[in-house]
């Protein structure tokens, strides 16, 4: 349903007589107001905002003013560059989290799944995405609003996107083929395989639609949603062993009050959409488009909160202790 909610809610803006511009914005600003703020600033509770994490990894402090300065610099200076580098790591991001919410579900049966099982899990999933979205960059026609994202020309062949239809093709085939054989031997994951298929057809669908910025908004609500949740549970398991060391961060994860957790980031988001809201009301000075104010807001969070996951991801101790646990937890309640 939230993959649906941005497109549908576009298309009511055009009926009420939205022009098209008006109408999308209206969708970005929704979605980052009610959830894609808020699942950036909710990273933070379990970096910036953990001491022991800082100390650990203290390339956090120095970017935290590197990325939003380059950023600035970059929608000021090099706008279309900025996006599609957004739009690139933004894909990656989103995969990854798919990617380890899929090795949840394996933890559950680890014992029976080969390597050759998780890789194909992985290729399909990363995979799906790129055949439709290589078309439309070869061929000129991806852009967010009236904004052509960058392409080198001499990548503007055929070839791009045949060749990143037949990975996808054959990652296909090969998970298709791996997953009705472990369903064969009763070793078959019923939730993996909804999540693994959903997303598929979510990201192989998604660059087909006009408003690209829209419909990865879709990608986005969904994203968000699970990261929201994933971060909630982690906080209350490190709640639960008494490792969250600041007090304001162990109030958002008590037992219970999700609300908290979640009207804090909410109030980040709406903090940020503030400084939004006084730079369109001073265009008259600084000249930049809407677009351009606010991609530079909020890309400065949200390409600090990608840095940030990319070390949750794939290279904190820490929180490879806590996934493991979260892999278990799920594992105990069938998730």
């Amino acid at each position: 349903m939230l993959m649906i909610v941005p497109y549908s809610t576009y298309y009511l803006g055009r009926l009420l007589g939205f022009n098209p511009d008006l109408a999308r914005n209206t969708v970005n600003g929704i979605i980052a107001f009610l959830i894609g703020g808020p699942h950036m600033y909710a990273t933070y509770t379990r970096t910036i905002f953990e001491p022991k994490f800082r100390k650990r990894y203290w390339t956090i402090i120095p970017m935290a003013f590197i990325i939003p300065s380059l950023v600035i610099y970059s929608a000021i200076f090099h706008f279309t560059y900025l996006l599609t580098f957004f739009f690139f790591w933004a894909s990656i991001h989103v995969l990854h989290q798919i990617i380890f919410i899929v090795d949840c579900y394996n933890e559950r049966q680890k014992s029976f799944l080969t390597k050759y099982s998780r890789i194909i899990d992985y290729a399909v999933v990363l995979s799906a995405l790129y055949p439709m979205a290589m078309y439309r960059f070869t061929h000129s026609t991806f852009k967010v609003g009236e904004q052509l994202l960058y392409f080198p020309e001499a990548l503007k062949v055929d070839a791009v996107w045949w060749i990143a239809s037949a990975i996808f093709g054959i990652s296909f085939i090969l998970y298709a083929a791996k997953t009705i054989r472990e369903f064969q031997l009763g070793i078959g994951n019923i939730p993996k395989t909804i999540l693994v298929t959903v997303t598929i057809l979510a990201t192989f669908f998604t660059p087909f639609f006009h408003e690209l910025d829209v419909a990865f908004q879709g990608l986005n609500s969904w994203h968000s949603f699970q990261y929201l949740g994933l971060t909630w549970y982690i906080n209350r398991l490190r709640y639960d062993r008494g490792e969250i060391s600041l007090p304001v961060v162990r109030k958002l994860a008590e037992p219970g009050k999700w609300w908290r957790y979640y009207g804090v980031t909410m109030l980040a988001a709406l903090s940020a959409l503030s400084v939004f809201g006084i730079l369109i009301l001073t265009q008259s000075y600084h000249h930049l488009t809407f677009d351009q104010c606010y991609y530079m807001i909020i890309l400065c969070f949200l390409l600090t909160h990608y840095f940030h996951d990319h070390i949750l991801f794939t290279h904190s101790e820490e929180v490879r202790t806590e996934a493991s646990e979260l892999k278990h937890e799920a594992a105990s309640v069938g998730l």
